[in-house]
């Protein structure tokens, strides 16, 4: 008698037990999968996928570009839909904890300039993500920890119109872009919170504050959003776009656009590589690390090295390449702490409380 209560109490357990693997956190289900054979892996990926349908991305590249990769992602899983939103990264980030906050998981990947990473970390918004494709990537587009997966980087750059600017008088370092000519026909976007950066890292604190200051007093015309501004001056409004990159003058070039390009001395500022981060809690896991992977593959690191950018993977060329020039690359470890004093400083120095339009 005593034997078959114990069998029912024990049937009774197996019954209402939870399942244990139904309540891993995507994390752990993610790291999993990741320990997995790679032909395994993939098959483990592509099947939650397929029940999942769907990728929300929460985009900060341009419009245009952002479609070439959905469309690419789409045509490898047909039975997949990449929706997008597109905004700049600080936007992104504030969205993003405003709706964790909020108890609404609606993205399942996105990607903005690392300086960003620490408060994004600190919000508890994104998950570590192991992808077996981090063995492929430069090295400083990975970390430790596994949050870090970069997809490029960018190099500012001057970018002229050709129109306006006379090849003599073309500014080749910071220096010259503060001489009195140069006063109000400047152009930036107000958001280059890591070309700042790079100059207080190059120069030091005291220089390179002096200069940003001078460089504010040449009242630069400030717009919201990188692609605009470098419209803006390859339609003439402005003769120098200040914070260029080699993405944006590649895509002008390609367009026709009277413009030129130039590499800056003594240095050239290359912000923080992109990173690129599984939520906290996507809707759609499987899905999201189809969609990291094929960010960090050869064929989309391919399609944004045309596009101009400076790709993570090692075995992809640049297609704007400075040579053997110095590079001052901005340490996400040294300005992801001091994010909101960067942010303020530039406000303060360069754009000196402007508002932009």
């Amino acid at each position: 008698m005593k034997q078959r209560v114990w069998i029912s109490i024990f049937a009774s357990m197996l019954f209402f037990a939870p399942d244990l693997s139904a309540q891993k956190s995507p994390e752990d289900l993610l790291e999993e999968i990741n320990r997995l054979p790679a032909v395994e892996r993939q098959r483990r990926l592509e099947d939650g996928a397929k029940k999942e349908r769907e990728v929300v991305w929460y985009s900060t590249m341009n419009r245009e570009d952002s479609n070439e990769l959905i469309r690419a992602f789409e045509t490898d899983y047909p039975y997949m839909k990449l929706s997008f939103v597109t905004a700049g990264g600080p936007k992104t980030l504030n969205r993003i904890t405003a709706e964790y906050r909020a108890g609404a998981h609606l993205y399942d990947a996105t990607g903005y300039r690392a300086t960003f990473l620490t408060p994004t970390r600190k919000a508890g918004v994104i998950m570590r993500y192991r992808t077996p494709l981090r063995e492929f990537l430069r090295p400083g587009f990975v970390d430790q920890e596994g949050y870090f997966n970069a997809t490029f980087t960018r190099a500012f750059m001057f970018i002229v119109n050709k129109n306006l600017v006379a090849p003599k008088d073309y500014p080749k370092s910071f220096a010259n872009l503060l001489e009195p000519k140069w006063k109000g026909k400047l152009a930036m976007d107000n958001e280059s919170y890591d070309l700042l950066a790079a100059m207080l890292d190059h120069y030091g604190d005291t220089e390179g504050r002096r200069m940003a200051e001078a460089l504010g007093k040449q009242e630069p015309g400030f717009r919201r959003g990188t692609t605009l501004v470098g419209q803006l001056v390859a339609a003439g409004e402005f003769s120098i776009m200040v914070d260029g990159s080699n993405h944006l003058a590649h895509d002008l070039k390609k367009k026709g656009a009277p413009i030129e390009y130039i590499f800056p001395e003594p240095f050239i500022p290359v912000m923080i590589p992109q990173g690129f981060w599984v939520a906290a809690r996507p809707p759609h896991p499987h899905g999201a690390a189809l969609f990291v992977d094929f960010m960090l593959a050869k064929k989309a690191q391919e399609i944004m090295a045309n596009q101009g950018r400076w790709v993570s993977r090692k075995d992809v060329k640049y297609q704007v390449d400075p040579g053997p020039r110095k590079q001052q690359v901005v340490s996400h470890e040294k300005w992801g702490e001091r994010t909101a004093e960067l942010v303020q400083l530039y406000n303060r120095l360069i754009m000196r409380d402007a508002k932009s339009s």
